[in-house]
């Protein structure tokens, strides 16, 4: 995943982290009824 997103930013995977977590089962999310995702730049 890093490889693919550091190739289309044009940069180093080293540059970048990519982190995974759980909503521990709360909310729409965690009942699995949608999705997330957010980015800092």
């Amino acid at each position: 995943m890093k490889t693919l997103l550091a190739k289309d930013l044009n940069i180093e995977p080293s540059q970048m982290n990519v982190k995974a977590t759980t909503t521990e089962k709360m909310g729409y999310i965690g009942r699995g009824e949608g999705i997330s995702v957010r980015a800092v730049v």
